[in-house]
């Protein structure tokens, strides 16, 4: 699954669980997007993954401008509730960490689920087969929903681009245009059935493992302004330093630009992670540390 194990990598991985299918027997938008793993299937990655390495020590190797340890630094994003669950566990038994990323806002103990959450949920929740969602410019997106190709297009083509690069106002016109038509709407309880929740950073860190910042709200932090910008970043900073020493952070969609670069590094963080491809060099920018997407075996969209 992950090949050639003599370099440093930072893995990104996102949700682990099960292989389930989702409305009409199709696959569950994660694992469609390739961002869902089993527990099998990430017991062996863990197998292949070589010497597994704390975060912290490549930090200490780039700031110093030393040889980087060979091997393998685990990252997860978005702090879902399996990571507690079902991540931790299988960590600790093997005497292994990780680094997990969470959006500050998005939590457990709240409502707020992100925007590309409430999208595959409704999805994978569908009634009904076919959905019609207003897109920016006056155009209207028509499919089906019950379809494994049709499908392939909600999760990853242009009606999600859409929806990730709109106005708040116009996403939620997206999301309700999109339960209407597959006739669901979004639980209640959504965020406490995704999320981590605040108290369990904290025992992620009392169990010897790692929590950064992924921004607030989980908004492409290229796309905001300088005020929004402000809070999303010194925002989440902020709430980790409550948890964490040394805060960690990881770009929402890995998208930054030097504008965000520099508002990262004015937080005072130890390192931010992208999601560009790569593995790490002796030198890299601490704030632009590429990353080895660790993607669903037989995903395709």
């Amino acid at each position: 699954m992950l090949g050639n194990v003599g370099c440093t990598r930072i893995l990104m991985l996102h949700r682990v669980l099960p292989a389930a299918p989702a409305a009409f027997g199709l696959p569950d938008c994660y694992r469609m997007r390739g961002t869902a793993l089993t527990a099998s299937e990430l017991a062996r990655v863990l197998d292949e993954a070589g010497p597994i390495l704390p975060l912290d020590a490549v930090e200490r190797a780039l700031a110093d401008g030393n040889e980087l340890p060979i091997g393998s630094v685990l990252t997860f994003d978005d702090g879902y509730r399996e990571h507690f669950d079902v991540v931790a566990p299988m960590l600790t038994g093997r005497g292994a960490t990780a680094t997990f990323y969470v959006a500050t806002g998005l939590h457990g103990a709240g409502r707020d689920v992100s925007v590309v959450d409430a999208w595959y949920w409704l999805l994978d929740n569908a009634t009904h087969g076919m959905a019609r969602v207003p897109m920016p410019g006056g155009v209207t997106y028509r499919g089906r929903l019950d379809t494994l190709d049709d499908k392939r297009v909600w999760v990853g083509g242009p009606p999600k681009a859409a929806l990730l690069s709109s106005s708040h106002e116009d996403q939620r016109r997206m999301l309700d245009a999109l339960a209407e038509g597959a006739g669901c709407s979004l639980p209640i309880d959504l965020a406490s059935r995704l999320y981590l929740r605040p108290d369990e950073w904290a025992a992620l860190e009392r169990q010897g493992l790692r929590v950064g910042a992924h921004s607030v709200r989980h908004p492409r932090l290229t796309q905001v302004g300088a005020r929004e910008l402000d809070a999303e970043v010194g925002g989440s900073v902020d709430a980790m330093r409550l948890v964490s020493g040394a805060v960690a952070f990881a770009y929402p969609d890995g998208a930054f630009d030097e504008r965000v670069v520099q508002r990262v590094r004015k937080a005072g963080v130890s390192s931010a992670v992208t999601c560009e491809q790569g593995v790490l060099v002796r030198g890299a920018d601490l704030l632009r540390l590429p990353r080895v997407f660790v993607s669903t075996p037989g995903a395709r969209l």
